[in-house]
């Protein structure tokens, strides 16, 4: 499979808080296993929202911005560690663009009788994990709904998840050491799926 690659999205607007701290301890675990890894910050790309322009011809956005860094990513890395915080029980807004602005990599395929489906343009398939990170709420998992219907259109298999909130934990996620060895071991766990499973 030669080296694998992996990259750390973090959708959260404060570097070195609980969200990256999570997403960096994964990608630790992640580089213990020989994975090459780096990091991209959502809130440093200038992403505009999707402008519903319904262009799903399989040749990506008609717009040209931050999002092009990201659709480069989807086509490059064999894996993914997704990161947000979680914000009134869905993803951050930097996520969230991300996530709108995948619509186009989805092409229409017509099944006849006026029915169709759509299916990835993404050719790279890929393996991730999500990471969500709460506040003083007790249910972190609710964004996983939203990654599920996501992943497809990007051609990724999302295969863990590590999600906690300080309310669960009475503790910032990023000072309880139980929470970072845990994300270390889901990034070990990460790169162990992809050798395995090499396509």
């Amino acid at each position: 499979m030669g080296d694998i690659r992996i990259t750390g999205v973090v959708g959260s607007p404060r570097l070195k808080k609980n969200t990256d701290a999570l997403v960096q301890q994964a990608l630790d675990g992640c580089r213990s296993k020989g994975a090459l890894v780096d990091t991209l910050y959502l809130n440093k790309l200038e992403i505009k929202p999707c402008q519903a322009h319904k262009v799903q011809d399989g040749k990506g956005c008609i717009m040209r911005d931050g999002m092009d860094a990201v659709y480069d990513i989807f086509e490059a890395t064999d894996g993914l560690v997704l990161g947000t915080p979680v914000y009134y029980n869905s993803v951050s807004s930097q996520m969230k663009l991300m996530i709108d602005r995948s619509y186009c990599m989805a092409k229409a395929v017509s099944l006849g009788s006026g029915q169709r489906k759509y299916v990835t343009t993404v050719e790279k398939r890929k393996k991730g994990i999500v990471i969500s990170v709460g506040g003083s709420g007790t249910n972190p998992d609710c964004v996983l709904p939203i990654f599920d219907i996501w992943s497809n259109e990007v051609n990724l298999e999302i295969i863990d998840s590590l999600c906690v909130s300080e309310g669960q934990l009475g503790k910032l996620p990023m000072e309880s050491e139980k929470t970072l060895e845990a994300a270390f071991e889901k990034g070990r766990d990460l790169v162990r799926c992809l050798l395995e499973n090499s396509w």
